[in-house]
């Protein structure tokens, strides 16, 4: 173990050499560490380093532990400054490379800068909750996902029941349970709740709570324990070989990755929620305010703002409440009402409008005592000369808000006469992570109505508007849908019973993020946009029936569009070899699919190459056994028996019947195939 131990830290000092700012290096040096992990007992120290640094991923906590692991409190150099802290010449920052990111970044320890770090190594903030105060929290935070809480004689622990006699679904928590062990018990049951454990009612206690699904809400329950100072070494962990795998074909580190990831991200969703409540209270015990939430400080130097993240929380709240205060100057509630937006719903929504000039943003926020350092941190303020200046002017604002509400940055919607990017986001943001409308739609989402995926934020106010209740919008803003929007999506919409609705537009651009999409939500349905149109034009233009009635009529399969997409790579199809290279180009993809999607792909398939439906499925099975026999892959859920004995016949009279499709390869003029026939 020393001897690995000490080859690790060789490639530490290697990786931090400035002229190597290679990801793939970092990575490498990360699964050197991960390496490390073996027993049960060396994960949970690796959970109470991920719990003394929130914030990072499970790559960069590695890095940390390979190259600092006595480190109590990192940040980066202008962050440090920002404090009023300054590194020391010539100390060597910890290289590290978050799993979302490739660019690999430098952090330092306040044992590197000119301050002395504090006696227990952690940053003055809020006061931890008392147990009591911690599980109302938790109650809470799980009625927001809709589990309410219910404390009832129960002969186990707790149980998350998704769908009682009467339709409820709820976290049930036995009565007789001290604080301590609820709250052990509650965070357990959310996590299931959150990561969608595909057990109808995991428990701490029943048999069906194993494997990694255990491990990860175990390991999130651990988070949860350490953040609030509680002892959480209760908690027993199996080996790490016993779910990352034992076999050197794994991909051991790969599953280490995603499970750490996994778990970081949760555990993080629920204390920030603590973190809200745990301000709350302390104002209350301060006697500022009886109310649930948290009252604005009058200056920023009200005592629970001292940290530079609090203070940008502060401002970002500030901020949104002069954005929407301005909303009705210039040209924003003339253009809003053309695009099909009232005053209603901009409240409702809470739009804003950022203006022109040096009265604007800065010079309000200094008036609240906020110092240029944190305006400049907020993102929402730069430089221009030797003068700070609003960062976005003469922009519509919205609000880009974290699944449970908190502002997570700004995007601003410039005139239509106006000059640079028609949509820009303020630094620092969290555009690409978040979804526009998700904090908004949450209620709706949980409740089960459907999320349709789209592009502008203005694109996902008009789903929501004519969605009547069936559908709300949310949207990427202009980014390609990533994994950590769906991941937050699934946090709140049950997306293993809620089929997701993305639109598209139909150009060679649309068509790649419809296929990145598939690679996220194979479950997905999609609908294609007409030419040159946005829901929130067909909503301006049209009304909101005709959207309304596009999202009802149009959609089809996401699996069609992709296997469509990749058959139109063989235009040529006149000769039987041309036809079995797209055959067996489209058999991965069918294979890939979840089964009940199987059967309508073969037959589109052979509808389209001219094929017989028999002839494609054994493709199909094909390529799931090839996919099986790759090293480091888990092939495919479906059992290929399953694929063999797929009966596509009557699936083919069906459709044939239907569609009035004929031979592709006959002279005879034929009815194009249409996937919303098939539907």
């Amino acid at each position: 173990m020393q001897s690995d131990r000490r080859s690790v830290r060789g490639v530490v000092d290697e990786v931090r050499d400035p002229e190597r700012p290679d990801a793939a290096a970092l990575l490498d040096m990360a699964a050197q560490e991960a390496s490390l992990l073996r027993s049960g007992q060396d994960w949970a120290r690796f959970l109470d380093l991920a719990a003394k640094h929130r914030g990072y991923g499970f790559a960069a906590l590695l890095l940390i532990r390979a190259s600092r692991p006595d480190a109590t409190m990192l940040a980066d150099y202008d962050s440090w400054r920002r404090l009023g802290r300054q590194v020391v010449k010539g100390e060597r920052g910890i290289r590290i490379v978050q799993s979302n990111d490739t660019r690999p970044s430098t952090v330092f320890d306040i044992g590197q800068t000119t301050a002395i770090p504090s006696a227990d190594g952690r940053a003055t903030g809020t006061a931890p909750l008392e147990p009591r105060e911690a599980l109302a929290a938790l109650s809470d935070f799980a009625g927001r996902l809709g589990f309410p809480i219910v404390r009832s004689p129960y002969d186990g622990v707790a149980v998350t029941v998704l769908s009682n006699e009467h339709g409820r679904r709820f976290i049930r928590v036995a009565d007789h349970l001290d604080d301590n062990t609820a709250i052990a018990a509650v965070a357990h049951e959310l996590a299931h709740v959150m990561l969608k454990h595909p057990a109808e009612a995991p428990a701490v206690t029943s048999p069906v709570c194993r494997g990694i699904a255990k491990l990860q809400a175990d390991s999130v329950a651990y988070l949860f324990l350490r953040r609030l100072g509680m002892d959480a070494h209760g908690i027993d962990f199996p080996s790490v070989s016993s779910w990352a795998g034992a076999d050197p074909r794994a991909p051991r580190f790969g599953t280490m990755l995603a499970v750490g990831d996994r778990v970081l991200l949760t555990a993080s969703l629920v204390t920030t929620h603590l973190d809200s409540a745990s301000r709350t209270t302390t104002d209350v015990q301060q006697g500022r305010t009886k109310g649930v939430r948290r009252a604005e400080p009058e200056t920023a130097q009200d005592p629970e703002t001292t940290s530079l993240v609090a203070q940008v929380r502060e401002v970002h709240r500030q901020a949104e409440q002069f954005f929407v205060a301005h909303l009705e100057r210039g040209w924003a509630v003339p253009y809003l009402g053309k695009r099909g937006i009232d005053a209603q719903t901009a409240r409702e929504w809470r739009i804003g409008y950022a203006p022109s000039g040096r009265k604007g943003l800065v010079a309000y926020l200094r008036s609240r005592g906020y110092e240029d350092a944190v305006l400049e941190a907020s993102g929402l303020a730069r430089q221009r000369g030797t003068r700070l200046v609003d960062a976005l002017q003469d922009r519509i604002m919205l609000t880009l808000r974290t699944p449970e509400g908190g502002i997570a940055g700004f995007i601003g919607r410039h005139s239509p006469r106006g000059h640079g990017p028609k949509y820009l986001a303020s630094r620092g943001s969290a555009k690409g992570s978040v979804l526009y409308g998700l904090a908004e739609n949450h209620q709706a989402l949980a409740a089960g109505t459907r999320p349709v995926i789209v592009e502008g934020p203005f694109d996902a106010i008009a789903v929501t508007l004519a969605g009547c209740g069936r559908y709300v919008g949310v949207a990427t803003c202009g980014t390609a849908l990533s994994r950590t929007q769906v991941d937050a999506l699934g946090q709140v919409s049950d997306l293993g019973t809620t089929a997701v609705v993305i639109t598209f537009d139909g150009d060679s651009a649309g068509m790649r993020g419809a296929v990145k999409a598939f690679e996220l939500l194979r479950g997905a349905e999609a609908v294609r946009l007409p030419e040159g149109r946005d829901p929130s034009a067909i909503l301006a233009q049209d009304g909101p029936a005709a959207l309304h009635r596009l999202l009802d009529r149009s959609r089809v399969p996401l699996a069609d569009i992709v296997v469509d997409a990749e058959l139109s790579q063989f235009p040529r199809l006149q000769f039987a070899e041309d036809r079995m290279r797209a055959l067996q180009a489209v058999a991965p993809i069918v294979a890939d699919l979840p089964s009940g999607q199987v059967a309508r792909q073969v037959v589109r398939t052979a509808t389209r190459l001219g094929l017989e439906a028999m002839t494609v499925n054994e493709a199909v099975v094909n390529a799931v056994e090839q996919a099986r026999l790759r090293p480091g892959l888990e092939g495919r859920n479906l059992n290929p028996v399953e694929v063999a004995g797929l009966d596509v016949r009557e699936e083919v009279s069906r459709l044939k019947s239907q569609a009035a499709v004929t031979d592709p390869l006959s002279p005879k003029p034929r009815t194009p195939y249409s996937p919303r026939r098939g539907t």
